[in-house]
């Protein structure tokens, strides 16, 4: 098992295929719940760094949305969420859902960072640039992706190289 929390949708696989059992599935939900209680919690203590969290992911998908439709830009996180030993999994693994606002996928501010610095759409290919980690200049990892479509039209990942910040 990786050291990185694992997703709520890669723990029902994992689920599912019988490699952990109902108890270790549900001690790791725990995790992931408490760690979204931490934050909204956090949120409470600290009303204004909130809005301004806020505020910078709103627009952060403000840009992206001038570019790309939103079903695009959601089928993207949601096909870097399935992409295994993606730390920033744990955050986008419910990107398709629509009732979720598109903002709160981005972490601009708030540690661990993400950020979407580059989405090239073509019909069956699509390149993303990410920025991932915790902030100062050592801990932000730069990463492409490269995601091709399968006969099914699902994006999976093609290629996944580092890039220097």
């Amino acid at each position: 098992m990786p050291a990185t929390p694992l997703s709520p949708r890669q723990l029902f696989n994992l689920l599912d295929s019988g490699r952990i059992s109902r108890e270790e599935f549900r001690e790791r939900m725990k995790e992931c719940a408490e760690e979204i209680i931490t934050e909204m919690e956090e949120d409470h203590l600290n009303p204004v760094a909130a809005l301004l969290e806020q505020m910078i992911s709103r627009r952060a998908a403000s840009k992206l949305l001038r570019h790309h439709e939103e079903p695009l830009i959601r089928e993207v996180l949601q096909a870097l969420s399935e992409v295994d030993d993606f730390s920033p999994a744990r955050w986008l693994w419910n990107a398709a859902h629509p009732h979720i606002p598109l903002h709160a996928f981005f972490r601009s501010k708030r540690e661990p960072v993400f950020r979407v610095v580059t989405l090239e759409a073509m019909p069956q290919l699509v390149t993303v640039t990410v920025e991932y980690g915790t902030a100062g200049t050592d801990g932000v990892v730069r990463e492409q992706l490269r995601m091709r479509r399968d006969r099914r039209g699902r994006l999976g990942l093609e290629r996944r190289q580092f890039v220097p910040n």
